[in-house]
């Protein structure tokens, strides 16, 4: 029997029941369709936690921090007094977070790129507007890579050293120094329209209240430029203005020599503990950097390096982290998803092998009569083979189409079946947004297509093994 023949006869067999045809492939359309909606479900939750932990920093980045150097200062500082000495030389701390750590970072597998963030507080004047800055230090190469975008302008360049990255929000912190009000600047306020003059000195560019005496060592103002401005993030960023490390690092220097020689204390023990505290703050800062970000080139080396740098003894953090704690406390519920969803299937297949059996006992003389005729055994286990292949065709192309419209009402409703924590998140604009229910990617519909076409002939194999098997004899005296 030719394949176009048998495929004409399988559908007008089916369709010779059309009630009953019509149940069995509502049985595959509901089963199918329900282990799409159930792992929708479980793929949406996934990528919820995704898009809202990827606000809270990028996945693929670790932070790493470090204060050994202040606690190795204060073990010095200590050093001298006996026993408490002892006891505070015998804390064991990690190594310092300096350059070298940074290189060794670098040449960790599966690392892109290192680079420290040096913080620093300095004085900013923009016209006849001033502010104190928080600036942070990094390697002018590793800004985007760090996936730092800019709105405007263009990135750090060596060529100007005094060139600056501002946050969204920085401008907000500028103000009119007066001793009677607080005049912040305009909202219209530009930092780049304007001239920035930089000084270590806090009090630089403000008129001296009474009690206050002009430092005795002066430092020379630089004039800052303004390269460009950062997109929001809602991180640290937003807040921040980015330099050159190695502009940070001479500011910093000049900034601690400035304190040094301003402090005041010339003996007795305020003295002392001026010097104790500058010298502490001088090693700390000679000894490592408070934070190094690491970027990894993709998410999958993330636990490793994250592993690697916490072995070595620092402490770091990703939110990777929470991503595997969040998948953990999920991947519960997903089971429990996918098996109700393949019950589903699975009662839709012995609906199917009912069918099929049903269709034996009513064709048993039909049958007799095709073997009479010469119709091989193998046609016959086709014939029925392929009756429920159809079954399954036609019932998977229905759950597919099925799972869709239910995962959109799902995602227009308002329903929210995982609590809170992961129904929203914040948009580019601040304002909050709906996270879907449901996700439905082609690969989860072709595969639910297939398995319903797999389930469907195995349920159908049993009873085509049976057609085979009818005496003729018996089959011909069928009424």
């Amino acid at each position: 029997m030719e394949i176009l023949d048998l495929l004409l006869l399988s559908i007008k067999n089916l369709w010779r029941h059309k009630i009953r045809t019509f149940l069995t492939i509502m049985g595959v359309m509901i089963g199918a369709g329900a282990i799409i909606i159930m792992i929708s479900l479980g793929l949406a939750m996934n990528r919820n936690f995704l898009t809202q932990l990827s606000q809270m920093g990028n996945l693929l980045q670790i932070q790493v921090s470090g204060n050994s150097g202040m606690k190795q200062a204060m073990d010095s500082s200590a050093g001298g007094t006996g026993s408490s000495g002892n006891a505070a030389g015998s804390v064991k701390t990690p190594p310092a977070l300096d350059d070298a750590a940074v290189a060794g970072f670098e040449k960790m597998a599966g690392v892109e790129c290192a680079t420290p963030l040096m913080d620093l507080s300095i004085k900013a004047m923009a016209g006849k507007y001033v502010s104190y800055l928080q600036v942070l230090g990094i390697k002018t190469d590793t800004v985007e890579k760090l996936g730092i975008n800019l709105s405007d302008g263009a990135g750090l360049d060596s060529s100007e050293p005094y060139g600056m990255l501002v946050g969204k929000y920085v401008a907000q912190s500028f103000y009119k120094p007066n001793p009677r009000q607080y005049m912040p600047a305009p909202a219209d306020f530009d930092l780049m329209k304007q001239k920035i003059t930089l000084s270590v000195d806090m009090m630089y560019g403000e008129k001296l209240q009474d009690g206050q005496t002009a430092p005795k060592y002066k430092v020379k103002p630089q004039n800052g430029q303004i390269v460009g401005n950062i997109e929001v993030s809602g991180g640290q960023f937003d807040y921040s203005v980015l330099m050159s490390l190695d502009t940070v690092k001479l500011l910093k220097k000049e900034q601690d020599k400035f304190n040094r020689q301003n402090s005041g204390g010339s003996g007795g023990s305020d003295g002392a503990k001026g010097s104790a505290l500058q010298a502490a703050g001088g090693l700390s800062q000679a000894a490592g950097y408070n934070q190094v970000i690491i970027k990894v080139k993709d998410i999958d080396h993330v636990s490793s390096v994250l592993k690697a740098v916490k072995d070595i003894g620092y402490e770091a953090y990703s939110p990777i982290q929470m991503l595997d704690d969040m998948k953990k406390q999920a991947s519960g519920l997903q089971q429990i998803l996918g098996g109700i969803g393949l019950m589903a299937l699975l009662i839709a297949a012995i609906g199917i092998a009912n069918t099929m059996y049903m269709s034996i006992y009513e064709r048993t003389r039909e049958i007799g009569i095709i073997k009479v005729i010469g119709a091989r055994l193998g046609d016959i286990r086709r014939l029925f083979m392929m009756e429920a292949a159809w079954t399954g065709v036609f019932g998977g192309i229905c759950g597919v189409l099925f799972s869709i419209a239910i995962s959109l009402l799902l995602n227009a409703s308002n329903l929210n079946l995982f609590g809170s924590n992961t129904a929203w998140a914040s948009g580019s604009d601040g304002k909050q947004i709906k996270l879907p229910i449901s996700y439905v990617p082609v690969w989860l519909m072709a595969a639910a297509f297939g398995f319903a076409i797999v389930a469907s002939l195995a349920a159908g194999f049993l009873p085509a093994r049976r057609a085979m098997k009818l005496s003729v004899m018996k089959a011909l005296r069928q009424d």
